[in-house]
């Protein structure tokens, strides 16, 4: 089957390449022409475990080609961003894409949604936009479900829920998807696609916020949350999430605005939201009161970590944003590094100079490597401020936790 994917990113490239593993022609589109190119060589523009080698693979077999130009297809499948911009979630890519693709549609053409949009979008906004070809135009929705440093395994392993306007829309994309799917594939009506796919996220989102209350809240009676936390998980019938800094990620953070934007029942998601999105200013009002407590004048934060998940190098939406524009507003200097993450909005610095030259370090993210952090002795460090509740409480200067009233 001739397939042409629209978006190469975290999720596109991978389905991309797996579909041509599985024996289709897959052709793929984006409008970045750095990253065409980077593509056509063979190379992929971002690290994800198994990517480089899978890639190479199809480009070698020829299965797999790229360009910027679109191209026909028996089968168009989108997954374009669709960012949180002011807290709303916007679709102006997915629309884009749809309207781009129009005058390459045939009769019986599959146009599969990736991308996860708002429920009802499909029906109130997607559809109406293809009856305008006046042919017989087949719409899906199949959300992804990975995650970043392992998207292929989960690709191919998790369960999938594919939604389609008509049943023969949801029978050929699951026809399709069971090419290199090995899970569960289920099928439904597209709206409660787009539902399941924002109910997923939200639920996560919802959880956080609860554990980021629970922080606030032990902060204040003077407990240990995360040892709480563990203890309550204990019960059967619980699981509670882990606190940190604030959430990120191109899904937990974006999609639940989808349920804000279309219902005034979504109260509770609203107020999660809110929480979740306070937390890099609470994470800067307690670094405040511990570089005030210290009686460090002029200080120099180094930041461990700006992805927003430990040992990838994703940064988008990351917490770490709003922490660093939080320090500008103090006014404070600093020094930011990531072992993952290759550019950013800020300039990145070796870790050496990090430990040689900042007053104090605030981990947002949970790397690998900054667990096994060893200070010089001479280090000008006078306290670290652990998000993740990750450091080892063994350095020679005062390790505070996020949630842990005890080491404060």
């Amino acid at each position: 089957m001739n397939i042409t994917i629209i978006g190469l990113g975290y999720i596109g490239l991978p389905t991309a390449c797996l579909l041509a593993q599985a024996g289709h022609t897959v052709y793929g589109y984006d409008v970045d022409a750095k990253k065409i190119a980077s593509l056509q060589q063979g190379k992929a523009p971002f690290e994800e475990r198994g990517i480089q080698t899978l890639l190479q693979d199809v480009h070698k077999q020829g299965s797999f080609t790229v360009g910027t130009t679109l191209k026909k297809g028996d089968v168009f499948l989108i997954a374009v961003p669709t960012p949180d911009i002011n807290h709303k979630a916007d679709l102006k890519f997915v629309f884009q894409a749809i309207d781009a693709i129009t005058p390459l549609l045939e009769d019986g053409t599959l146009v599969i949604i990736e991308s996860t949009i708002a429920p009802r979008a499909s029906v109130d906004e997607i559809l109406p936009r293809l009856a305008t070809v006046g042919k017989n135009i087949l719409l899906a929705h199949c959300p992804e479900r990975a995650i970043p440093g392992n998207t292929l395994e989960e690709m191919v392993k998790n369960d999938r829920i594919v939604g389609g306007a008509t049943q023969e829309a949801a029978k050929r994309t699951a026809e399709l998807y069971a090419s290199f799917v090995r899970g569960n594939i289920y099928q439904t009506d597209i709206t409660t696609a787009e539902c399941c796919k924002v109910m997923e996220n939200t639920f996560r989102d919802v959880n956080i916020a609860l554990a980021n209350e629970f922080c606030k809240i032990s902060e204040e009676v003077g407990i240990n949350v995360w040892e709480a936390i563990t203890l309550a998980n204990k019960h059967p019938r619980v699981h509670i999430h882990q606190p940190g800094p604030g959430v990120g990620g191109h899904c937990i953070p974006v999609d639940p605005w989808f349920f804000v934007g279309i219902s005034k029942q979504a109260e509770l998601i609203h107020t999660a939201r809110n929480v979740n999105d306070g937390m890099p200013a609470y994470v800067v009002k307690n670094l405040m009161q511990y570089v005030r407590k210290h009686k460090i004048k002029n200080p120099v934060i180094g930041i461990l970590g700006v992805s927003y998940k430990k040992n990838v190098d994703d940064a988008r939406e990351t917490p770490a944003s709003t922490i660093i524009e939080a320090l500008c507003k103090e006014k404070l200097s600093f020094l930011v590094h990531d072992p993952y993450v290759k550019t950013f909005s800020v300039p990145l610095s070796p870790l050496k100079e990090l430990v040689e030259k900042a007053d104090a370090l605030l981990l947002i993210t949970d790397h690998d490597e900054y667990v096994k952090l060893v200070l010089p002795k001479d280090s000008p460090i006078k306290f670290m401020y652990d998000t993740r509740n990750v450091l080892p409480h063994t350095f020679n200067v005062p390790v505070y936790t996020l949630g842990n009233a005890k080491n404060i």
